[in-house]
């Protein structure tokens, strides 16, 4: 497929464009289905009169259905969707980019979407949509699948479907944090698990609470169910944050945050923080997935997108045989720089 592209490229570099542009349209309209002509214009931000005969091309094709309610994509346009996407992975130099990573972190698998999730929130809904394919190909009967809350989590469980595998569990990675209700962790958990087909155990429990609480608490057998299905989870699923963004989301005191620049910390994940050498400095709650809990997981999948979350990528992921990183574009290439100028540099 490269040669292939190489010679379009120079032979009929036209024929690269008006591909990427409509399957830029058939992604959008997938993601925004059932939309009117105007409404996608705006999103494009091209003018309606080239959206038209844009779309006139593509309903010919029967790629997409124009309904009184609105446009929406037909089965043979989702399809092309899906062809498309390594197509224009190929195109823009992303399947290369991601073996580059692979190798320079030493991690299992790394996927790349086109696109910048910071400039445009669908491409976390093409990150979630690539992050659940994955999972879909090495997911097994009888599988636990452990997750995190927050926005990226969420989206995966939001573009999650039944699943051919059979008696798969899904539970929270950690107890409740002071976050909104529909990102935390219970919520992602019961959402995925009722999108795939599968089951589900939720963690009543606070994040954060005493060693003697959660000791008398643990003898419970509820909990205590969920705490041994947490411990033997085969996939888990989590986002990861810079100190920055999690500082914001947290709002964390003064004095917390004096102590976090004490110990140096750039990123968070599961509860863990971690330094500039990638080391566990701090961790909050004593609930859910454990440091040391993480060799023994199968997939260890992390998901965002975006520059900022590039030194968080790196830091939590590097060395880690058993994790896949699934992320975009504009985060690979930050990540490449920063691997190429060294930590130290790039911070």
């Amino acid at each position: 497929m490269k040669d292939l592209i190489q010679l379009q490229k120079k032979i009929a570099p036209e024929i690269i464009d008006i591909t990427e542009k409509r399957y830029s349209i058939l992604r959008t309209l997938e993601f925004n289905q059932p939309i009117g002509r105007r409404a996608l214009a705006v999103m494009l931000n091209k003018s309606e009169r080239w959206v038209r005969s844009e779309l006139d091309v593509l309903k010919e094709q029967g790629l997409i259905d124009i309904q009184t309610s609105g446009m929406s994509v037909t089965e043979e346009g989702k399809n092309i969707i899906n062809h498309f996407r390594s197509f224009i992975a190929e195109l823009r130099g992303i399947t290369s980019l991601a073996q580059e990573i692979k190798e320079a972190l030493q991690v299992k698998e790394v996927l790349i979407v086109p696109g910048n999730t910071e400039e445009d929130w669908e491409t976390l809904k093409d990150i979630a949509k690539i992050a659940f394919e994955y999972i879909e190909q090495h997911i097994q009967d009888q599988n636990i699948i452990a997750v995190s809350g927050g926005y990226s989590v969420l989206a995966v469980a939001d573009n999650a479907v039944k699943l051919k595998a059979k008696d798969i569990t899904v539970v929270p990675a950690r107890g409740g944090i002071k976050a909104d209700l529909e990102r935390q962790a219970n919520i992602v958990a019961a959402k995925l698990a009722n999108n795939i087909g599968g089951s589900y155990h939720l963690l009543h429990l606070p994040d954060n609470i005493s060693e003697d609480m959660l000791n008398s608490m643990i003898s419970d057998p509820d909990i205590n169910k969920v705490i041994e299905y947490i411990r033997h989870a085969n996939i888990f699923i989590f986002g990861l944050s810079s100190l920055e963004s999690i500082s914001r989301k947290r709002n964390f005191t003064a004095e917390e945050m004096t102590e976090l620049k004490r110990l140096k910390v750039k990123a968070e994940a599961f509860g863990c923080y971690f330094d500039e050498d990638g080391n566990i400095v701090h961790k909050t709650g004593s609930i859910g997935i454990r440091p040391e809990d993480l060799k023994n997981i199968e997939l260890a999948i992390s998901i965002g997108g975006g520059a900022s979350k590039a030194e968080p990528i790196i830091l939590v992921n590097k060395g880690r045989s058993n994790s896949v990183i699934v992320t975009d574009e504009a985060a690979a290439h930050e990540i490449l720089k920063i691997l190429e100028g060294g930590l130290s540099n790039g911070n």
